[in-house]
């Protein structure tokens, strides 16, 4: 998968910034950023990141081969035949939070470097975990793929030309062009469809199997975020000393902000419930590997990486707190609160057909 390491500072370089203690006019203290960067150079830290990346690709391949076997062909089929709900979702990716991270940026008058990062996960495809986080959300989960998957397509056009068109603010005049990794998107790409078509066809043949690989893959999938979120926290707690109150507040406000635009443009357009909270959370769970790539291939200098990496990292972070805190108040809510006429949950997949299309007429009559 994408690298997650932050890069390193040279020795000379590093030495020279050790002296001086610089610091830049707009209060960015050169040596922290050099330090929390350098960090990662210490052999256990450095065996850390590298079991984060085994983590999150085992993680990725699990989830989506335990999604797969939660859906019949059928439903996926059903949104290409009708791909209204899709189109929603990538305008929510491509246009509304992209904007959306532009003007928080503003808004919140974030110095250049803490900007770029925030446009470079506003402008990344959906991930994987999108798909989990609908799962638990009980969402349409078939729909859910189908974005993931069409965002990753998308975004060999939509994210350098949002990049382009958002990062004018605090590139011009300097000599940094932001190279998209086309790779990588391709790579986040086969690892979504790839499971997802070897779990629809497990669930074609053997139901049973495939309810199982799905709990076991739901399950293990919090396990691994969890583990993920850990070894983050030990790997990079120096970014959240460094980092402003207003990065703080923007890595809080982004996901947010994505899920409820998305949800209100959802149900503007006659979506069901469960088809918006699925536009809703697509739209604000975000690639963050893909955005890394970005970064890496971008920003060779090591005291400008570091510094755009910070919102990145704090975004990956909260974005996992939030859906987690987020998910378990749904499920109370359902539990506690709602009944069986209400749209909370997912259709039963042993309907197979006939659940899609009474899905499908359940969402149609939203607009009489």
């Amino acid at each position: 998968m994408a690298e997650t390491s932050l890069n390193t500072v040279g020795p000379d370089l590093l030495s020279l910034m050790l002296e001086k203690e610089v610091e830049e006019p707009g209060g960015w203290n050169l040596t922290q950023v050099a330090n929390a960067t350098l960090a990662v150079r210490e052999p256990w830290k450095d065996t850390l990141d590298f079991v984060t990346t085994i983590i999150l690709t085992t993680n990725t391949v699990t989830l989506m081969l335990g999604m797969g076997s939660a859906i019949y062909w059928v439903e996926i089929w059903s949104h290409v035949r009708r791909p209204v709900g899709a189109a929603i979702g990538m305008l929510g990716q491509f246009v509304v939070l992209p904007l959306t991270g532009f003007v928080l940026s503003l808004l919140f008058k974030l110095r250049p470097y803490e900007a770029l990062g925030v446009l470079m996960i506003s402008c990344s495809p959906g991930g994987s975990f999108s798909n989990f986080f609908t799962f638990w959300a009980d969402g349409d989960l078939a729909l859910s793929i189908m974005m993931t998957a069409c965002s990753s397509i998308m975004a060999f056009g939509g994210m350098p030309f949002n990049l382009w068109l958002y990062s004018h603010p605090w590139l011009d005049g300097g000599n940094e062009d932001i190279y998209v990794p086309f790779g990588s998107i391709m790579i986040s790409l086969a690892f979504i469809t790839g499971p997802v078509i070897v779990g629809m066809i497990i669930r074609h043949y053997h139901v049973k199997t495939a309810n199982i690989i799905t709990k076991v893959a739901s399950v293990a999938g919090w396990l691994g975020a969890g583990t993920v979120l850990v070894i983050w926290l030990i790997l990079y707690w120096n970014m959240f000393v460094i980092a402003t109150t207003l990065i703080y507040a923007v890595a809080f406000i982004l996901p947010v902000i994505g899920f409820i635009l998305a949800y209100i443009l959802a149900k503007l357009t006659c979506r069901s419930n469960k088809m918006a909270r699925t536009i809703a959370i697509e739209t604000s769970s975000q690639n963050i590997p893909v955005a890394l790539s970005v970064i890496a291939l971008s920003f060779p200098q090591p005291l400008v990486k570091g510094q755009i990496l910070i919102f990145p990292t704090l975004y990956g972070i909260i974005l996992l707190l939030e859906a987690f805190f987020g998910i378990m108040g749904y499920q109370l809510y359902k539990r506690r609160c709602s009944s069986p006429s209400d749209d909370t949950s997912t259709a039963n997949v042993e309907e197979g057909p006939q659940g899609v299309k009474e899905t499908s007429e359940h969402m149609l009559d939203n607009c009489k």
